[in-house]
């Protein structure tokens, strides 16, 4: 029997998974470039940041009840990819002046990733 080809439902469903893991592995990182961060000014942005990553993460829920789905994560690789990174600047650089540029770089990585996630 052939194989049914996949429907825009399905896409759409996958695409909320993967956008849910994202903004998850988001969630659980900010804490932890807020915690290494030197300047306060950037601890404060992380620290709004995560706020406003908490509400991404409660409408991702609201929009997978809507279409009657349990939230459910797929892992995405490229958000693992760049969380990664972040964790390395922060063991390489801990205590180094770069340190906060090098958080900065990673917290612009997520950015583009999360712009081009919610442009798919």
């Amino acid at each position: 029997m052939a194989k049914q080809p996949k429907k825009l439902d399905e896409l759409f469903h996958d695409t909320l998974k993967d956008i849910y893991f994202a903004e998850k592995k988001i969630l659980a990182t900010l804490p932890k470039m807020a915690k290494a961060a030197q300047s306060s000014d950037l601890k404060k942005a992380f620290e709004k940041h995560r706020g406003e990553t908490e509400g991404h993460v409660a409408r991702l829920e609201k929009v997978f009840g809507a279409i009657d789905k349990k939230p459910q994560a797929k892992t995405c690789d490229a958000i693992v990819g760049i969380t990664d990174e972040g964790a390395e600047i922060m063991k390489e650089y801990k205590g180094s002046p770069a340190l906060d540029a090098g958080l900065l770089a990673a917290a612009q990585a997520v950015e583009h990733y999360e712009i081009r996630d919610t442009a798919r």
